[in-house]
């Protein structure tokens, strides 16, 4: 049995149950998914500012699973950072040797396989700078285009779902026709149990993060992958850290 965390940075347990449980439906029978979300941190994240807090968030949730005692003996082989502002994973690389893969990374990264144009469609226009800096890292600049829906990211749980939904769908369709696009990317761990409609509506390729993301860190784990620590992803060295932080010291 391998195990998989997927943490939802968030404190929205709605997201966290659907998560959860997009993933359980598509891994192998011998993986075990553990979906989870911090204690403390934003409701949702929309912008640099939402993601600041959250990724301290994130970090104390992957110390706690390192450290627990059960760790030894089952690890957790995979994490997933259940959100597509790619919130503290690149310090989450520094914490763990087992892969961790974000949404955003996930997405983009299964899209170049199946598609030579893409658009990434957002809750909100206050993300669409932050995932065009994601799509450059990730370097799909050339390929991508991001827009927004015009909608809140929780509104895709409760009584706004359906008028999210069309909002969504608007602005997926207006890239194919303006854009060149050939495939949707969903931009929010929230969208994720709208994809299969989605594409069967627009008769294009449509793909979740959650569900790129969780296959790739599986395929990682199954073949022995690692996070490497011969450079920028090593353990942070032993210093104190003070205040609030003090208990987030790097031991070494």
């Amino acid at each position: 049995m391998s195990r998989i965390a997927v943490i939802n940075p968030n404190l929205s347990e709605g997201f966290t149950k659907k998560v959860g449980d997009q993933a359980g439906k598509i891994v192998a029978q011998q993986t075990e998914i553990i979906a989870l979300n911090p204690s403390f941190g934003p409701a949702s994240i929309e912008g640099y500012y939402d993601e600041a807090f959250a990724s301290v968030g994130l970090l104390s949730v992957i110390r706690e699973l390192e450290a627990d005692p059960s760790h030894a003996t089952d690890p957790i082989r995979g994490y997933v950072v259940a959100c597509f502002d790619d919130t503290g994973v690149d310090a989450a690389r520094c914490l763990t040797n087992a892969p961790v893969m974000g949404l955003c990374e996930g997405a983009l990264r299964m899209a170049a396989a199946v598609a030579s144009r893409f658009s990434i469609v957002t809750p909100m226009s206050v993300s669409v700078r932050p995932l065009e800096h994601l799509v450059e890292k990730y370097g799909a600049a050339s390929q991508c285009v991001v827009r927004a829906a015009g909608v809140r990211t929780l509104d895709f749980e409760g009584s706004g779902a359906s008028a999210a939904y069309l909002a969504l769908k608007k602005q997926a369709e207006t890239s194919l026709a303006k854009d060149r696009s050939e495939a949707i990317v969903l931009g929010c761990a929230g969208m994720t149990d709208i994809a299969d409609r989605l594409q069967n509506e627009l008769g294009v390729p449509v793909i979740d993060g959650v569900s790129a993301a969780v296959k790739m860190v599986e395929a990682m784990a199954t073949l022995g992958l690692q996070t490497s620590k011969a450079g920028a992803y090593a353990s942070p060295p032993a210093k104190p850290y003070f205040g609030m932080f003090g208990g987030f010291a790097p031991q070494g």
